[in-house]
């Protein structure tokens, strides 16, 4: 019922109540049956717009959750591809942090790890849609609480913690690890950067390299948002659709 129908109803109160012709039982009976008309319009016209915004907030869920899944399912992927690059680089510079006497000075060795140590990893999380609903205020038509709270833990403090120690590490490799390379590194006739046992071996290339161990750091909190990552999307396979 509309509000003009309310007001409607509400003026009829008034007239019956101001009519001298009615005694005061019939005015009570009619005042009465007008008021329970105005109660259950308002009370229908309550329950219908709360229907209307549940089915709004469980269409808005599905659709969000449905590309929530997406989103996680390509960001797990190429966090994985990232973490696998952190490890190898890793490995290359714990290889080169060994005694000398333990690097072999065989070239094919030394390219195969120096060549992995000196580049930018980068990972771009698809974080739009969750930026999206939490801008409208819409976070809480996820109605299953513990979901709602993996999803807000990992776009809010995951991804945050990852994201500033991958900016960490690629700040580093593009100022001192790069201003080191461009001053120390040699190239034969062909004009070929060399990467040799010598190169490595130098004081200054392993004090250099002492700092990959904050690699450690970036692959334990990509561990730790990949697996909330795995949390969430087993949720919403078990979430009612």
């Amino acid at each position: 019922m509309s509000s003009l129908e309310v007001l409607k109803h509400s003026r009829n109160v008034f007239s019956i109540m101001k009519n001298k012709t009615l005694n005061i039982k019939h005015k009570l009976t009619e005042i009465a049956i007008e008021i329970a008309i105005i109660v259950f319009a308002i009370s229908l016209s309550l329950f219908l717009e709360r229907w209307r915004e549940k089915t709004e907030d469980h269409h808005l869920e599905k659709k969000f959750l449905s590309g929530l899944r997406t989103d996680l399912q390509t960001d797990l992927k190429e966090l994985q591809a990232a973490s696998e690059k952190w490890r190898s680089m890793k490995q290359a510079a714990r290889y080169f942090l060994k005694p000398e006497k333990e690097i072999t000075a065989s070239n094919d060795s030394t390219r195969f790890y120096g060549y992995k140590l000196f580049h930018n990893v980068y990972f771009f999380p698809n974080s739009n849609r969750y930026e999206s609903l939490k801008s409208t205020g819409k976070l809480n038509v996820i109605k299953n609480e513990t979901l709602q709270g993996n999803i807000i833990d990992l776009y809010q403090t995951k991804i945050p913690d990852l994201m500033q120690q991958i900016g960490f590490f690629n700040d580093f490799m593009n100022t001192r690890v790069r201003d080191y390379l461009i001053s120390n590194f040699n190239r034969n006739a062909q004009n070929e950067v060399v990467l040799d046992k010598a190169f490595f071996t130098n004081i200054h290339t392993k004090n250099l390299l002492s700092f990959y161990g904050d690699l450690d750091d970036i692959m334990k909190r990509a561990a730790a948002a990949s697996g909330t990552m795995d949390k969430v999307l087993e949720q919403i396979d078990q979430h009612p659709e």
